[in-house]
């Protein structure tokens, strides 16, 4: 059971953390390089943080349910790294819906951007405070995992004999 939810856990950090990570370092920047046409532009850029929102609601949930779950003595700081990703997620999903509410008018593109930037500037600050818990998230998982394994005394058996060196400086 613990192999089951650790396997989901890290699919769900993988696809969407790393998700996150190409559309910033990749996706964004090959559309405006290659696509002049800006309304073009946006409805893929739409699409595709539709599709991050609802990945990262099922990841928020394969991680509580990790946390919940979870063995380790000492969860406060993915607790809170968990809130730092939990919290911010309804303000991405509605903050998402108002932008989408304002690129639907038909002469969004044409108008002033001045009125759409703050709403963008704030769902890009979000969404990286976002996944910066998620960074945090990751590796304090890794650490309770390994916590876990250590306390478990068939999986410190087995580490043992394998290798008797282990643990040693």
């Amino acid at each position: 059971m613990a192999m089951t939810r650790r396997f989901v856990v890290l699919l769900a950090l993988m696809v969407w953390q790393g998700g996150f990570m190409f559309y910033g370092a990749v996706t964004v920047p090959v559309t405006r390089e290659k696509l002049d046409d800006v309304p073009v532009r946006s409805a893929i850029t739409k699409r595709v943080t539709q599709w991050m929102n609802l990945i990262g609601t099922a990841a928020i949930l394969a991680m509580y349910a990790d946390l919940w779950l979870s063995a380790a003595a000492h969860k406060r700081r993915r607790w809170l790294a968990w809130l730092g990703m939990a919290v911010p997620h309804p303000l991405l999903l509605w903050l998402h819906i108002r932008m989408s509410s304002q690129m639907a008018v038909p002469e969004f593109h044409h108008g002033n951007p001045a009125t759409f930037s703050p709403w963008h500037q704030a769902y890009m600050i979000v969404s990286t405070v976002q996944w910066l818990a998620g960074m945090v998230f990751a590796l304090l998982t890794l650490r309770a995992w390994r916590e876990e394994d250590r306390a478990t005394p068939l999986a410190g058996s087995r580490l043992e004999s394998a290798n008797p060196q282990a643990g040693t400086c």
